[in-house]
């Protein structure tokens, strides 16, 4: 084969290959292998024909396309259970940081305790995660499409060229730095500050957040909208944390034995017979920082906590600047996230609000309009469902044809002539043909909805009912039923009463006669047996229909003979004997032909 083509289904294969913890298969004893079995493949019907779902690996592998030797510790981020677990493991780790980091810095001495283990336990974390790096795929667009990137030289000139420093300075162990600083009495108090600000650093790991988010987002199942609110109403709380403690950590910059007021310093009055002072509680230096912050961010003006130096001033007057920002930015995003949330209710109502001011101008009757309203209420499932089927035709054909099985599996299996055509061994090549012509039937199905106590019904259409209640042929039809099985054939007397009243606002699916056939036109020249397995139907069924309408006019007339009817069953009698029948067609018979046909050939089971 081709270089260029071979080297690109390698890429592909490798992209979207791996072992229960995502590493790329590797090998080049496999490589020989396969280059040593290459030239006996060839792409046969047999590999399009397996209904069983395969890797793309065994795919490129069936049909001689040979890949290059790949490394076995390369990570799919697709496939890896591994990664997945660990993206939880640095999620976790992130919140810890996020959440700890700041109170830590701003009013907490460094020590050995509990804290100080975690936050090693963390640093560990991110190494681990920071050598991870250098193994895990990274997507990237080719002429072929996007892929992921398998060659480890490649992957290691990436990560150096966008993660690789943030995630070396957040790995940095600033705690142990700050414990052994604190501890030498030599060090003077504002290399001390210094290095506790450089603790600050450690925040940089949030940038990662992004990275594990992005990982996270194709197993998620939540929506976008509900996302970016909950991603919204996060980043205002991590602000408003953060803005906390960069005011308690004013108190740090400026020390008590300086002799510069601060802040805290209006609370001593107040705090005159309280044994613990708020500037030496944390936790009550906490909930002052953020009561001071939260009328900062929403701009309600500053009460009895202000600044009262220069680096309060300086600080201050940078959390304004980013607290407004940050406000006005997430107040603007939650603002069109929420409208957008309700574009289908928005929709509804302006219809509703359109129908009133119709019957108001068209002066309707109040039973009239009430049976309107009733209806369009009902009909908003309608609605949802015709938008499915907008996004099922924006799939691919065999997307489409997966979800559309997955849909109509309950009511195919009620229809003897599809559930005939799905009854195969699912190995073979008539399953193939006859999966995709029961897709494509199922395809053409329109939705229709009807109110309460209207009649409807056509001959020659199949029925599938989906919400509500009907009465048909002295049956009530539930969700799920399925009637007039027998639109194929031509002749109309052959086939059951079709008119239904619907007793519940109600919902339908149907499928007429001349689309079934024009699909099976479609399928005609591929599948011969196709055609023959629905004629042997058609006829059987008719052979059956016609024996029951023959038996019927034979007991009306030997009632009729012996005077046990009245003049209305007599005249009904008349008509089912005066009845015509419809003329042959292609593979639709009338009584008499099918009743041939079916005796020189036995129906299947």
């Amino acid at each position: 084969g081709e270089k260029a083509p071979a080297a690109q289904a390698a890429a592909f294969a490798r992209s979207g290959s791996g072992n229960a913890f995502g590493f790329a298969r590797s090998g080049s004893a496999n490589f020989k292998k396969s280059m040593s079995r290459a030239s006996l493949r060839v792409f046969t019907p047999s590999l399009a024909e397996h209904s069983s779902r395969m890797s793309v690996h065994d795919a490129l592998k069936s049909a001689g396309v040979a890949a290059a030797a790949e490394s076995v510790y390369i990570i799919n981020p697709e496939r890896s259970k591994f990664l997945q677990r660990w993206n939880i493991i640095t999620m976790i780790a992130l919140i810890f940081v996020a959440i700890v980091s700041p109170i830590q810095v701003a009013m907490l001495e460094t020590k050995f305790d509990a804290i100080f283990v975690i936050n090693c336990c963390t640093d560990v974390i991110f190494l681990a995660d920071l050598i991870l790096q250098f193994f895990i795929m990274y997507p990237k667009q080719t002429d072929y499409g996007p892929a992921l990137e398998h060659r480890p030289r490649w992957i290691v000139h990436n990560y150096l060229q966008t993660w690789f420093i943030i995630d070396f300075i957040s790995c940095i162990p600033f705690d142990l730095l700050a414990l052994v600083s604190e501890a030498d009495q030599g060090k003077t108090m504002k290399a001390v500050k210094v290095i506790r600000l450089l603790r600050l650093l450690k925040l940089a790991r949030v940038l990662r957040a992004s990275r594990v988010i992005r990982r996270i987002e194709v197993h998620a199942a939540i929506s976008y909208g509900k996302l970016d609110l909950l991603k919204f109403f996060a980043i205002l709380c991590m602000i408003t944390h953060w803005l906390a403690n960069l005011w308690a950590l004013t108190l740090v910059l400026v020390d008590e034995s300086d002799g510069v007021p601060r802040w805290v310093d209006s609370f001593t009055e107040l705090e005159t017979n309280v044994d613990v002072k708020t500037k030496d509680a944390p936790w009550k230096l906490y909930i002052t920082c953020l009561y001071f912050t939260s009328y900062t961010i929403t701009s309600v003006g500053y009460g009895d906590i202000g600044p009262v130096n220069t680096v309060e001033i300086v600080v201050c007057t940078l959390m304004i600047i980013v607290a407004g920002i940050s406000w006005a930015i997430v107040l603007g995003q939650v603002c069109g996230i929420v409208a957008n949330l309700q574009t289908e209710e928005q929709a509804f109502r302006q219809t509703m609000d359109e129908l009133n001011f119709m019957m108001q101008d068209r002066v309707m009757p109040i039973e009239l309009r009430q049976r309107l309203r009733s209806f369009f209420l009902s009909n908003k499932t309608a609605q949802r469902r015709a938008r499915h089927q907008r996004i099922i035709g924006s799939m691919s054909p065999g997307l489409q044809g997966e979800v559309v099985m997955e849909i109509n599996r309950r009511w195919i299996t009620k229809v003897r002539i599809l559930n005939t055509l799905m009854d195969q061994n699912p190995n073979t090549r008539l399953a193939t043909q006859f999966s995709a012509f029961v897709v494509e039937v199922s395809q053409q199905l329109t939705l229709v909805v009807h109110a309460q106590s209207e009649v409807f019904g056509a001959p020659h259409v199949l029925y599938v009912l989906i919400r509500g209640l009907v009465s048909h042929y002295n049956r009530i039809r539930r969700s799920g039923s399925v009637w007039g099985s027998d639109f194929i054939l031509c002749d109309s007397s052959l086939i059951e009463p079709c008119r239904s009243f619907a007793l519940t606002y109600v919902e339908l699916t149907k499928l007429d006669r001349a689309a079934f056939f024009r699909v099976l036109e479609k399928h005609k020249d591929a599948c011969p047996e196709l055609v023959q397995r629905v004629r042997r139907f058609c006829c059987w069924l008719a052979f059956q229909r016609a024996l029951l309408k023959e038996a019927r006019r034979r007991i009306l007339a030997a009632e009729v003979e012996g005077g046990l009817l009245d003049d209305e069953h007599r005249d009904l009698s008349k008509d089912n004997r005066a009845s015509s029948k419809a003329s042959s067609k292609s593979w639709c018979f009338n009584a008499s032909d099918a009743a041939s046909d079916a005796s020189r050939r036995p129906p299947e089971p």
